[in-house]
């Protein structure tokens, strides 16, 4: 059997008006997964990283540090889900990020309000009781993910593939794998941690299973700075 590594990005730009690029921290995680492949000593003849530039640059900062890979190739299917369009859907008066950033900076602690705000957007999101008001559904998500899933085993060949993503596409490959409920999937995605490796199993009959999730020993070793969520 081959090898796919799911490897979350780096801490985003949380703080910034663009979340979508790393912090300073988030490429040094980069550089901490890039590390890690090369001393395991994982030769990938296929790359891949979904369309957002924080599976690119977590891409590149590992790849300063490991150069066994193959050619590179980009899959939207690996996407994160519109995490604003989940909040917006659940709170409305959210619906413009200045008035979430606004509300935000009067919070003692911005991430925990943050963190507790998105858990109710995502558990009305994965419910599935109001589909129609998403640009994306919970369903419409997961299937996206598992087609990509699918079209990268038919792709890959038999080979080892690492795959930079987020931590959305990791928690509905883990769904299906391991046949979660939403809810236990998504008690799965708040222990993610960025710049997290998850290996899947694979044959060329399509065959998956789960061989580990969330493996952080890179990161725990460098310092418990490195241990980020979000």
């Amino acid at each position: 059997m081959a090898s796919i590594y799911l490897v979350r990005h780096g801490q985003a730009g949380f703080d910034k008006l663009n979340y979508d690029q790393l912090s300073e921290l988030g490429f040094a995680q980069g550089e901490l997964v890039g590390k890690a492949l090369a001393q395991r000593g994982i030769e990938a003849p296929m790359v891949v990283h979904g369309a957002m530039q924080r599976h690119r640059e977590t891409m590149q900062s590992a790849q300063r540090h490991w150069h066994s890979f193959g050619p590179i190739v980009e899959m939207f299917g690996f996407n994160e889900f519109d995490s604003d369009d989940v909040i917006a859907c659940a709170f409305p008066h959210f619906k413009h990020k200045a008035a979430l950033g606004a509300w935000l900076l009067t919070q003692k602690n911005r991430r925990k309000a943050f963190q507790e705000l998105f858990a109710k957007a995502v558990e009305r999101w994965t419910s599935g009781e109001h589909d129609d008001d998403y640009i994306e559904s919970w369903n419409n998500f997961t299937g996206r993910c598992t087609r990509a899933l699918e079209d990268l085993i038919t792709n890959a060949a038999g080979k080892n593939v690492v795959v930079f993503t987020s931590g959305g596409p990791v928690t509905a490959i883990a769904q299906h794998c391991l046949g979660l409920s939403h809810d236990k999937a998504f008690e799965l995605n708040w222990t993610l941690l960025n710049a997290g490796i998850s290996q899947l199993l694979y044959n060329r009959e399509g065959k998956v299973s789960l061989a580990s999730c969330n493996e952080h020993h890179h990161l725990a070793s460098a310092g418990k700075q490195y241990l980020t969520y979000r």
